[in-house]
């Protein structure tokens, strides 16, 4: 009697997030929001989990999963008794086509909601963007209700390619409460103020009451947004466009006597950028908002090479100058006050001072041939323009401040929830905002969401909505790490590094060579093990998640 291997499985992290997916309940809650066929061999979690671990793993062609779902511990990974063969293509199809028809959207809200829950996350402050994402091939939609797969402002440059949209809306941690999948010609003034009251939804499913905090980029700045927000009992922090009339006005308020700065102050722990802020207020389209001018100490790279261009610009000008009116003379005085009054008027120099003389010189008149003896030379008398440039430091440095300063616009009071809501939280809460901005890193890497390869709109809507609910699941695997991940007690990464705040793609890289060896036995029954035993560091994070390594055997 011999012991026969049945089985090895790659297993690395997919355990992790398929217990983790398990742990929030979501199998659940997708079989009781989408009708099962009973004719049907697998439920509709089954391929929603599936299509997620296939995320998570680098995303195999729908074509392929049959073949990719032999290689993987089904079992495990979802549940007993499901076959790789009930995973063909016809198969997922059909699955997709449930989902969208059941409501793709409210399930991913549900799904989102619920882990909101599960983990007791603070539903008060959220952060809000869009991004776009592009697609090849003929999209025809059934009716105007079908996600539009057409033409739009692409984030990525990309003006020759179809696209859709995601809309995110999350906490500072970056998981999103709220998100959708919308056409690609939808404009951020269109979304900003409809997306308003969906998130009222869910926090009202969730029962929570009262005033929360919507912090957008500038394209939230309307007044659709505003009246919205009020009815959506939500209060906004966006930054306000530089063309707006009060924002005009605020910047150039901050320049008087009157204006009155805060002492520099700096949002991050260590070496971080110096702000100040100063506050007005002001009334757009009858409704009051605070202003807070914003200066920080550090300025934008793109602003800094444009100025540093435009300096080198005028001095080079200037120089052009000075050697031209060198070379060539003016033989009278009143010529060369027209050139130099001439030049004066065009001159718009930003960067420099400039003092111009005309210089008179007496030298003798050329003549052809000897002059004769005893004949004095004749001479002539000649006007050259001089320019004493200089650089001005004081100019350039106001110039730096200006182009340092933004102006957020607040509907958030003074005092809000027992908290001091002043121009430094303000600002903190904005900053904030990378945070969503992230998550779009997430949705555009390559390894996570390649290029979508059905045909039909309505399945790019339940994939694209699979997509955002695989960030959400990233998110929280990543947030319960960090909590016991500290910079006390360091991870050890791949090559030995410290991980004091890691991401969740470093954490893979831990379990990227766990095995899973399914042993025959002699009597018939199956024992599973691992293929060699657990890193420190690996059992450490699984203990840290509540789990062990009976995720794997």
């Amino acid at each position: 009697m011999t012991i026969r291997i049945q089985a090895i499985y790659e297993s690395s992290y997919l355990h992790i997030i398929s217990a983790i997916t398990k742990q929030l309940g979501l199998h659940q809650l997708i079989d009781r929001m989408v009708p099962v066929d009973p004719q049907c061999q697998t439920r509709p979690s089954d391929i929603v989990l599936l299509l997620l671990l296939d995320i998570f793993s680098g995303r195999q062609a729908l074509v392929h999963l049959e073949g990719w779902a032999h290689e993987m511990d089904l079992p495990k990974l979802i549940r007993e008794g499901v076959q790789p063969s009930q995973f063909n293509d016809d198969a997922i199809a059909r699955h997709l086509d449930r989902l969208y028809d059941a409501g793709i959207h409210s399930i991913v809200s549900e799904c989102l909601l619920q882990i909101y829950q599960k983990e007791r996350i603070p539903l008060r402050v959220f952060h809000a963007d869009t991004t776009s994402f592009s697609l090849y091939g003929a999209y025809e939609s059934a009716s105007s209700k079908t996600l539009n797969i057409t033409y739009g402002y692409s984030r990525d440059g990309r003006s020759t390619e179809k696209q859709i949209q995601f809309g995110l809306v999350g906490n500072e941690e970056g998981l999103p409460l709220y998100a959708d999948v919308h056409d690609g010609n939808l404009s951020d003034k269109t979304w900003n103020p409809s997306v308003l009251s969906r998130v009222h939804e869910q926090l009202q499913r969730a029962k929570i009451e009262g005033e929360w905090v919507y912090v957008a980029d500038s394209a939230a700045m309307t007044a659709d947004t505003l009246r919205e927000a009020k009815a959506a009992q939500a209060l906004v922090i966006t930054r306000g466009p530089n063309s707006l009339r009060m924002v005009k006005e605020a910047l150039a308020q901050a320049d008087s006597d009157q204006a009155v700065w805060s002492e520099p102050f700096s949002l991050a722990e260590k070496k971080g950028t110096s702000y100040r802020v100063w506050e007005t207020s002001a009334s757009y389209h009858g409704d009051p908002v605070r202003l807070i001018v914003v200066e920080s100490e550090a300025l934008d790279q793109r602003k800094e090479r444009t100025f540093q261009k435009k300096r080198m610009k005028e001095a080079e000008l200037l120089q052009n100058e000075q050697e031209r009116w060198s070379r060539h003379p003016f033989s009278c005085r009143e010529d060369a006050e027209k050139a130099l009054s001439s030049f004066q008027k065009s001159l718009r120099l930003e960067f420099h001072r400039v003092q111009a003389v005309i210089e008179e010189t007496v030298r003798p008149k050329k003549r052809r041939g000897r002059p004769k003896k005893g004949v004095e030379p004749e001479t002539e008398t000649l006007y050259t323009i001089r320019l004493d440039a200089g650089f001005d430091q004081e100019a350039w440095e106001k110039a730096r401040r200006r182009a340092s300063r933004f102006v957020l616009v607040t509907t958030v009071p003074t005092e809000w929830n027992g908290r001091l809501m002043d121009g430094k939280e303000i600002l903190a809460l904005y900053k904030g905002q990378i945070s969503v901005e992230m998550n779009f890193s997430f949705l555009k890497d390559p390894f996570f969401t390649d290029e979508i390869d059905v045909k039909k709109p309505e399945r790019v809507a339940v994939l694209g909505y699979l997509f955002l609910l695989a960030l959400a699941i990233y998110r929280i695997f990543q947030r319960r790490v960090r909590q016991f991940v500290t910079p006390e007690r360091p991870l050890k990464g791949a090559g030995g590094r410290k991980l004091t705040r890691p991401t969740g793609q470093a954490i893979f890289q831990l379990f990227a060579y766990v095995k899973v060896v399914v042993l025959e036995l002699p009597d018939g029954q199956q024992q599973r093990s691992l293929g060699k035993p657990l890193t420190y560091e690996q059992r450490r994070i699984l203990q840290g998640l509540g789990m062990d390594e009976g995720i794997y055997v």
